[in-house]
């Protein structure tokens, strides 16, 4: 059964006009909050750097988390994100990545995609922000996106329509609603048309949640499609209970999408 994190402490982060260009190596990461220029403004975010950052010269993996509705961008972090991400590079199970967790706000409420959007805050201002800003490693291999509930959504929409800019998205109790959402923009009809082929997917929901509908006709047509995807329903309902319990299988499955030996990332553009 999986591991209880141990309780979320309050977030502590250090609010800077960007991020370092390197951080200590100890035992745990660095947390800090910033934002990025978009056609909305300024947008907030929460990040996390592993250990040594920029020590090796190599370039980093990226995960890319979206909250829910009705939370921050510290969602992630209130749930114990970066307690587990440190004890995985610490012990070697996972490679040191850069984890940005952006705030989407009201803007995040529409679930029309394109420019004006959150997938074209992503698409459009996010990621360039992180080329230009972080050690990243930049291609679709070394970006990974997941998201918890309306976030859900977002990584699966995103990701669905963006193939050729995400190797991996993972949608955790995922808000899907096939019958109020544009046929171009939604997962439940995107899957069909998009080339996935090279696409790690992760699905997973609580028996008991009460938008499991659509995350079953996801994966059911995922199935029929002959989509290779990973789809676990595990006891629990759609609150934060349930997505703490499960953030260690969440962390360790985008973490296995990328290699332990830095040697084999490129370099630090």
């Amino acid at each position: 059964s999986p591991t209880m994190p141990a309780a979320a402490q309050p977030i502590q982060a250090d609010t800077l006009s960007g991020p370092p260009n390197a951080t200590d190596c100890g035992n745990a990461g660095y947390v800090f909050a910033s934002q990025f220029n978009s056609a909305y403004g300024n947008r907030a975010y929460h990040a996390y750097l592993p250990p040594c950052y920029r020590d090796d010269g190599a370039a980093y993996p990226v995960l890319y988390l979206f909250h829910g509705s009705i939370q921050t961008d510290t969602h992630w972090l209130e749930l114990g994100l970066a307690a587990i991400v440190d004890e995985g590079i610490r012990t070697g199970r996972y490679p040191p990545f850069i984890v940005i967790m952006p705030f989407n706000d009201s803007l995040g409420n529409m679930t029309s995609g394109g420019p004006n959007s959150i997938e074209g805050v992503t698409v459009n201002s996010l990621l360039p922000y992180v080329a230009r800003n972080f050690c990243s490693w930049e291609s679709a291999r070394g970006r990974s996106l997941g998201g918890i509930s309306r976030g859900g959504y977002w990584a699966l929409m995103i990701a669905f329509r963006h193939p050729d800019l995400f190797g991996a998205v993972a949608g955790h109790s995922s808000h899907l609603r096939f019958e109020t959402d544009a046929p171009q923009y939604n997962p439940l009809a995107t899957y069909a048309t998009a080339d996935l082929s090279q696409m790690r997917i992760w699905l997973d929901w609580g028996e008991t949640d009460f938008l499991r509908a659509g995350q079953e006709q996801l994966r059911d047509s995922l199935i029929a499609a002959g989509i290779s995807h990973t789809a676990t329903v595990n006891p629990g309902g759609h609150n934060e209970t349930y997505w703490t319990l499960h953030l260690r299988e969440y962390l360790d499955w985008h973490a296995a999408g990328w290699s332990l030996d830095r040697d084999s990332y490129p370099n630090c553009s």
